[in-house]
């Protein structure tokens, strides 16, 4: 039997966006997963790694999560494959997972029980959940896989995928769900980074063996399309960096793999609940909502402020007319974080020219006379001085 397949991975239940709480766009995007699983016909959903943001999830979060997998496993009878991600804690997602078995939740979180395939249809599954070079090396000596410990994960990983091969079945596909970062993939600010100088990075020639490899980690489903690897992406944007990336899933056809595999691996994008944009304006044009600007008033938003001077209670005027507003930067900021002058020593005891230093560096031209003048009142405030 041909198995069509639903990969997603990354989903950070609990993260929170600069102080928003996601919860409400996290469950909207998975019931939306839920009627694409329900659309596609799927035989199996594949989630690999990160179902939480953090190893000690909030009460929140974790009810989310329960309630998610009863959905999609008992309500809705589909297998789940499943692994703990780096921001996961094995220890605590694997309560309960012998009784999840018996319901077709098959949840990895051991390098042991990614030998074990697990069999549906036409496909083996080898669900390897996310683990450390130092676990890894033990892992196989203890094992005694190898005579002599290996020093990268590469190495490790190989010499665990020889193992995988030893139970495959020729007749059937053979399926790799990881949460890894492969070698020559692309990064997003949002992401944990996981290899420390390569040792943590795998080759992505490591998978070749395999029909379909399934990973979690990267954010983008674009980060690596090299061989037979794929990542999902997360299913919502977790950062402003990532505010041009499609987010989404991924359909797996596995009778197309051998003839068509971009066709049989295909993206599919999903619409959250709150976009993230990040825009540049003017503090006149956001206070007004020229153009289309109020198209974004119920999304997430960052914006780049092209105003020079200084706006009193800025985030206070805009908030009411854009409730998720992130953060507001000046362009002329990015400017002054690449000087890389140093401030003079003779300036330090000498708070009025610092803060003239600072205005040249900001705005490329001198204080007016009026604003030195605001600059020598505030100072004598400040040292209990009035000259009034």
């Amino acid at each position: 039997m041909d198995v069509k397949l639903l990969h997603t991975a990354d989903w950070h239940l609990g993260k929170k966006l600069h102080g928003f709480d996601m919860l409400p766009d996290q469950s909207y995007i998975l019931e939306q997963i839920l009627q694409l699983a329900k659309e596609e016909k799927v035989d199996a959903i594949m989630i690999t790694g990160d179902i939480y943001d953090r190893a000690i999830a909030s009460n929140e979060a974790i009810q989310l999560g329960n309630l998610t997998f009863r959905k999609w496993n008992i309500d809705e009878q589909f297998p789940l494959l499943m692994i703990s991600g780096n921001h996961d804690s094995a220890t605590r997602l694997a309560t309960g997972k012998e009784w999840f078995a018996a319901n077709h939740f098959h949840l990895n979180t051991t390098i042991k029980e990614s030998l074990t395939p697990i069999t549906l249809g036409d496909c083996q599954f080898y669900l390897l959940p996310y683990v450390e070079l130092i676990e890894a090396c033990f892992f196989v000596e203890n094992e005694g896989l190898v005579e002599e410990a290996p020093n990268s994960l590469s190495q490790v990983l190989q010499i665990i995928i020889q193992e995988m091969q030893k139970t495959f079945d020729p007749s059937k596909k053979h399926i790799f769900i990881g949460h890894l970062f492969v070698a020559g993939s692309l990064r997003q600010e949002s992401e944990t980074p996981l290899e420390i100088g390569g040792l943590q990075s795998v080759a992505s020639d490591l998978f070749d063996v395999f029909d379909y490899a399934a990973f979690g980690h990267l954010h983008s489903a674009t980060a690596n399309l090299k061989g037979k690897v794929r990542y999902s992406g997360s299913p919502l944007k977790y950062s402003v960096g990532e505010y041009r990336d499609p987010k989404g899933v991924r359909i797996i056809n596995t009778d197309l793999l051998a003839d068509d595999f971009e066709q049989a691996t295909r993206f599919v994008p999903l619409q959250p609940l709150r976009e993230v944009y990040h825009l540049e304006a003017s503090f006149e044009d956001l206070l007004y909502q020229r153009g289309k600007l109020k198209e974004y008033a119920n999304d997430y938003l960052s914006v780049s402020l092209s105003n020079e001077e200084v706006i009193m209670q800025l985030m206070n005027q805009l908030r009411p007319l854009y409730p998720y507003l992130l953060n507001v930067t000046r362009k002329e900021r990015q400017r002054l974080e690449s000087t890389t002058k140093r401030i003079p020593l003779s300036k330090i005891n000498q708070p009025e020219a610092l803060i003239q230093d600072f205005f040249v560096r900001l705005y490329e031209e001198p204080l007016t006379e009026q604003q030195q003048n605001w600059i020598k009142d505030a100072m004598n405030q400040v040292s209990g001085k009035d000259e009034s």
